[in-house]
């Protein structure tokens, strides 16, 4: 593995290609990954709450129109 500096947010490794040359693969650094796992965790629980809070929403107006419905 080879680093493009100190404080670069490039890492290239190299690898042996099946026909003989020499492959350069750019990869996020370990702090990127890590960075970028957490957000996307972040991403996904906004996105249940979301969605339970809607879900919630539809259910208490159904229910509020239900009550309304069968109050004499």
């Amino acid at each position: 593995m080879w680093s493009a500096g100190a404080g670069s947010n490039v890492v290239i490794r190299t690898y042996q290609a099946e026909h003989g040359g020499t492959v350069f693969v750019s990869t996020l650094t370990q702090r990127q990954r890590r960075v970028r796992s957490r957000v996307m965790a972040l991403v996904v629980i906004a996105a249940v709450g979301a969605s339970a809070g809607m879900v919630q929403a539809f259910s208490d107006r159904d229910r509020a129109d239900a009550a309304r419905i069968w109050t004499p």
